[in-house]
């Protein structure tokens, strides 16, 4: 069957072509956020069962499948229209992987708890503006169908004893993901925050969470800057390198 984009989508090439993506020309489309959670992610390349909760059109789970040769992967997305582009994507990628559509609010009737060693999410994290209709882009940028808590515990059960969430939260909002996380028995256990340029404060954080873990031994790591050049749109030589290569196993050719 081919595999092809329809009237209202683009097929964009990524990663030196290396995975092609089918999106909406106008409504969502993944950015920067989900391919530098993609890379924060860090686990051993052993068998093991990861979770991607509102995958969108799949692209977290694009770019795993080319670090992660092991990993048995899933994805839960909602809406009718995201889910169509997940499944055409894995199809076109030739990437295994299980997607189930439904509302990480109810996850409990997908999937049963301490399925998975890790899971994974880049939530919807801004208020709905009091104008607002709920059309594709809106649902996965606005908290209109699940907020970070929603997620969260979603995370939690989920996750075997000892495994390991990450996700991406605004920095401006650090302390509510922390205490979001702590609460439901998810203890942050590594950072990185990300900002725009080197002279700028941080707008975004990256945040790795152990189920059951206890305080302490947390590892704030250096910075991920974005731009060297913003005006430009010139990329600092480690978001560079992401975004063509995406992980140091990549080969050239």
């Amino acid at each position: 069957m081919e595999i092809k984009p329809k009237e209202n989508e683009t097929l964009t090439p990524f990663i030196r072509g290396r995975i092609n993506v089918i999106q909406s020309k106008d409504g969502y489309r993944f950015n920067i956020d989900s391919v530098l959670l993609a890379h924060f992610i860090n686990i051993p390349d052993r068998p093991s069962s990861l979770v991607d909760l509102g995958t969108g059109n799949g692209i977290i789970l694009l770019l795993l499948s080319l670090k992660y040769k092991k990993l048995q992967l899933y994805g839960v997305e909602l809406q009718e229209s995201l889910f169509s582009q997940a499944w055409r994507n894995l199809q076109l990628n030739n990437v295994k992987a299980q997607l189930f559509k439904g509302d990480i609010r109810e996850i409990k009737r997908i999937f049963r708890p301490e399925t998975f060693d890790y899971v994974v999410f880049n939530p919807p994290y801004h208020p709905p503006p009091e104008e607002h209709t709920a059309d594709e882009k809106s649902i996965a940028r606005y908290e209109l169908e699940g907020r970070l808590k929603d997620f969260i515990k979603a995370g939690e059960y989920l996750l075997k004893p000892k495994g390991r969430l990450f996700f991406i939260f605004p920095a401006t909002r650090l302390s509510e993901a922390i205490i979001t996380a702590v609460e439901k028995n998810l203890q942050p256990k590594r950072y990185r925050f990300i900002h725009p340029t080197a002279g700028e404060p941080a707008t975004h954080v990256l945040i790795e969470c152990l189920k059951g873990g206890k305080p302490g031994g947390e590892l704030v790591e250096k910075p991920l800057i974005v731009y060297d050049e913003p005006n430009k749109k010139v990329y600092t030589p480690e978001v560079e390198f992401i975004l063509e290569k995406f992980y140091e196993g990549e080969k050239d050719g």
